[in-house]
């Protein structure tokens, strides 16, 4: 079944709460962009379509949808108003979302949008009781897939770009993939853009096209690191986070290139030949990094430190995942 389809299927007359929530990034970007096609189009969109990132403060304080809700749209039968990252909402904010959905604005369709909503405090859950709120006057769907349904998803992108897509080319792109959606509809991207219109990806083109470059974006943020450039490594992390990848993937990714790192790094140090460093990456890659560890040479310890703390941060920090891992790259750049 089209995870989407309950989405598409409401927005002949578009609803007055919208749940999208779930740890398919790929697919909640989806969702939203049909509720937003059906809600907000034309040389108006722009006067009444607002996004609020839960968990943050100034001009992008959630709090605002409560003015913003009950605005009169302007030259347009609705206004849009989208809550991001609710796994990250607070009480408060939880609070003023579950006494607006029991009694919604028909002229503004509100999308609540993130992996999930936070757990109970003290005794009572707030995203469960918004939830239930929400079933009674509009939609709440749980963006999940199975492993068939990523197969079917990425048949059907291989269809809409014109392309062909060899069973043992998808099982080679499910494994390369694993679990993450995303990642596996960019690489059926990839390989469509190289063999062209009308063209076959094969198993030899998910070789050519994927596999050498499978870590290419997270090593640019590991490349920045050591580079202490911190501009480049949060511009590189905020594209993949807003591309859908998961902080804990990219957790595991980033540490892994960074013992590769220490590794080469020791090798040079103690004159180890590259051949018996055991390294797993790219030779283009470790030429790099050789190139950089030279120029700044990277503190063992620290480093380590860092990688060993950071998990478990990330899984009790109530200050959500996304933000703890931002301050660690951060933090990383700065030894």
């Amino acid at each position: 079944m089209d995870p989407l389809k309950p989405v598409a299927d409401s927005l002949k007359e578009p609803l007055p709460v919208y749940v999208l929530v779930g740890g398919e990034g790929v697919l909640r970007r989806q969702a939203l962009a049909l509720v937003r096609g059906a809600v907000v189009s034309g040389a108006v969109a722009a006067f009444n379509d607002a996004t609020f990132t839960a968990g943050t403060g100034g001009d992008t304080d959630p709090m605002g949808f409560a003015d913003v809700v009950r605005t009169a749209p302007m030259m347009s039968r609705r206004r849009l108003c989208v809550i991001r990252q609710v796994e990250d909402a607070n009480v408060a904010l939880l609070d003023a979302l579950l006494e607006y959905v029991q009694k919604p604005v028909d002229s503004t369709v509100l999308v609540l949008t993130g992996e999930k909503f936070p757990g109970a405090v003290g005794g009572t859950d707030r995203g469960l009781r918004i939830a239930n709120a929400v079933k009674k006057c509009g939609l709440v769907v749980k963006l999940e897939v199975d492993a068939n349904d990523r197969g079917a998803l990425a048949r059907d992108r291989a269809t809409q770009l014109g392309v062909a897509l060899d069973p043992a080319a998808l099982n080679a792109l499910q494994q390369l993939s694993g679990d993450d959606l995303s990642a596996l509809l960019a690489n059926v991207e990839k390989c469509a853009g190289f063999v062209g219109p009308n063209g076959r990806i094969t198993n030899a083109v998910v070789d050519d096209v994927c596999v050498s470059t499978a870590d290419a974006d997270s090593w640019g943020i590991t490349n920045a690191i050591i580079a202490r450039d911190r501009p480049a490594a949060l511009e590189a992390l905020h594209r993949l986070l807003e591309d859908g990848e998961a902080p804990h993937k990219l957790l595991g990714s980033i540490a892994w290139q960074l013992r590769q790192v220490l590794t080469i790094q020791d090798g040079m140090r103690r004159g180890i030949p590259e051949a018996q460093m055991g390294l797993r990456m790219n030779p283009r890659s470790a030429q790099a990094i050789r190139a950089l560890v030279q120029k700044r040479p990277v503190s063992p310890s620290a480093m380590l430190d860092e990688i060993a703390s950071v998990a478990r941060a990330m899984n009790s920090s109530r200050a959500g995942e996304r933000r703890v891992f931002e301050a660690w790259v951060v933090r990383l750049t700065e030894l």
